[in-house]
C-alpha cells in the first residue's frame, strides 16, 4: 500500500488504527479517533481492561462514560489481547508506559516489547507512531532497528515511522486530546503526510517538526521547564519559611508584573508520570553525548528531596507541641498527585507516608478518589470513609487540595495542621505552612 493509498483509506474512513496500551494516554486517544468514525482496535496485555473496554465500562476519568459506551456499541472501538491482530491494522500507535528502573535509569522494555510485537505482525505499508514519553533518539535508535530487523523491510518502503508525544493532563476539563495542539515528527515525508492526515481526523491543531528526535525533545522540554521552575519555587519556599516570609504572598505579588514572569507554585514534591521522570531520561541520553545537565540534575534532586523535607516539617510541628512522630496519629488529606483525579503515580504524599510510618507514626488518609493506595515501599493503606474523626488525630497533613474537602471544617476540628498546599492563608500556632 502506497502512502497515497493510505491517505485515501483515511479520507474514506476505512483505515483501521491499532492502539497498543489502553491506559491514561491510549484509551482517551482511541475513543477520540473512534468518535470521528475511525475504526480502532485496542491492544492490552491486561485481560480485565480489554474486557472492560468491550463492555463499554470506563476506568479512565478523562474519558466520558457515554463516549466510551457509544463507540463500543457502534463497533468503532473494540479491544483485544491477541497481538497477532496487529496484522489487520493499517496504523499502530504505541502508548505504553516508560518508567524508570530502581537505579532511576530509563526502562524502555515496554516500548521495545511493543515494537517487537508490531514488527512481528505488521503488514507492508503500516504506519507506526510512538506516543510514550522518552528521550530524544528513541524512535530512530531503538524502534527503527527493531522494526527493520524483525520485519525485514526498510523504513519508507515496508513501513512508516513517526513520534508524536502525548500531552495528556489528567483532570483538565478544558484541554483534551482533540483540542490540545499535537506535535508530530516523522522519519520520511511520506510518513509525515500520513501522520498529519491520520491525527488530523481527530485533533484540531497539528504542529509538524523536522524529525522524531525534535518531537521527543519537545516533550522533554515541556516537562523539564516545569520541573526547574517548580523546584526553584520549592527552594524559595523553604528559605522563606526560615525568614518568616509567606512565599504564596510573594508569588501573587510577582504575578502582577505583566511580562517576564510566569507563576509556578511550591508543593510537597512533583507527582505524575512525566515531570518527575523526564529529567532523568534527558540526563541519561546527555551522558551518552558527554554532556552534563547540571541545572536539570539539581532540579531533579531538589524534587526528590522534597518529601523528606516535608517529613521534617511534620516532625517539627509535632515537636513544638511536645509530641513525637512515633506513636502520633497522623491523617493525610489526599494521596493523589494532583487535585480531583484518581491517580497516585509518583505521588509525594505516598513517599511522605512511607517516611512517617518508618518513624513510628500511625497513619490514615482520606481521599475521595482513591479508596486504597500502595506506597513506594509496599505499604498498603485503605482510606477512611469521611472526615468526622478529624479531631482524634494529633496532626492533619493537607497533602492534596481536593475541591470536595471542607477545609474550614477541618481547621475547626483539627488539633494541628501542616498545610502543604496553601489551603490556609496564614500560619498560626495550629497551622504550619510549607
Amino acid at each position: 500500500m502506497t502512502h497515497t493509498d493510505f491517505i485515501t483509506k483515511i479520507e474514506n474512513k476505512t483505515v483501521l488504527v491499532g492502539v497498543l496500551g489502553l491506559g491514561y494516554v491510549g484509551l482517551p486517544l482511541a475513543v477520540t479517533f473512534a468518535r470521528q468514525g475511525i475504526r480502532v482496535l485496542g491492544f492490552e496485555k491486561n485481560t480485565g481492561k480489554a474486557e472492560q473496554v468491550n463492555a463499554g465500562s470506563n476506568y479512565i476519568a478523562d474519558v466520558e462514560d457515554d463516549h466510551l459506551r457509544q463507540v463500543t456499541e457502534a463497533g468503532t472501538l473494540s479491544a483485544t489481547t491477541d497481538f497477532s491482530r496487529i496484522a489487520e491494522c493499517d496504523a499502530v500507535i504505541i502508548c505504553v508506559p516508560t518508567p524508570l528502573d530502581r537505579f532511576r535509569k530509563p526502562d524502555l522494555s515496554w516500548v521495545e516489547d511493543a515494537t517487537r510485537e508490531t514488527a512481528r505482525y505488521m503488514k507492508k505499508g503500516t504506519f507506526v507512531s510512538l506516543e510514550s514519553t522518552t528521550f530524544p533518539t528513541t524512535t530512530e535508535n531503538v524502534m527503527l532497528p527493531i522494526l527493520e530487523e524483525i520485519s525485514g523491510t526498510k523504513c519508507g518502503e515496508g513501513f512508516h515511522l513517526a513520534y508524536s508525544p502525548e500531552r495528556v493532563d489528567p483532570g483538565n476539563k478544558t484541554w483534551k486530546t482533540e483540542n490540545t495542539p499535537k506535535v508530530v515528527g516523522a522519519m520520511t515525508p511520506e510518513g509525515m503526510a500520513i501522520a498529519l492526515k491520520l491525527y488530523g481526523t481527530c485533533v484540531h491543531t497539528l504542529y509538524p517538526v523536522s524529525t522524531p528526535r525534535v518531537a521527543e525533545m519537545v516533550k522533554i522540554l515541556e516537562n523539564t521547564y516545569r520541573l526547574v521552575n517548580i523546584s526553584l519555587m520549592n527552594e524559595l519556599a523553604l528559605l522563606s519559611g526560615k525568614m518568616d516570609i509567606n512565599i504564596w504572598e510573594v508569588i501573587e505579588a510577582a504575578k502582577t508584573k505583566p511580562y517576564g514572569f510566569q507563576a509556578f507554585y511550591p508543593g510537597p514534591g512533583i507527582g505524575g508520570h512525566c515531570i518527575p521522570l523526564d529529567p532523568f531520561y534527558l540526563e541519561y541520553i546527555a551522558k551518552q553525548y558527554d554532556f552534563e545537565l547540571s541545572m536539570i540534575h539539581t532540579a531533579g534532586h531538589i524534587d526528590l528531596l522534597m518529601p523528606h523535607r516535608m517529613t521534617i516539617k511534620i516532625t517539627s510541628a509535632l515537636n513544638r507541641h511536645k509530641k513525637s512522630v512515633n506513636g502520633s496519629r497522623i491523617l493525610f488529606l489526599g494521596v493523589a498527585y494532583k487535585p480531583d483525579i484518581a491517580d497516585e503515580r509518583e505521588s509525594p504524599a505516598l513517599k511522605i507516608i512511607d517516611e512517617v510510618l518508618g518513624k513510628g507514626g500511625r497513619v490514615d488518609y482520606y481521599d475521595p478518589f482513591i479508596p486504597e493506595a500502595k506506597t513506594p515501599q509496599g505499604n498498603t493503606l485503605k482510606g477512611i470513609a469521611d472526615l468526622t474523626t478529624v479531631a482524634e488525630y494529633d496532626l492533619v497533613v493537607v497533602s492534596t487540595r481536593h475541591g470536595s474537602v471542607d477545609y474550614a471544617a477541618v481547621a475547626e476540628a483539627a488539633q494541628l495542621i501542616v498545610d502543604l498546599q496553601n489551603v490556609y492563608p496564614e500560619s498560626s500556632e495550629r497551622v504550619y505552612k510549607l
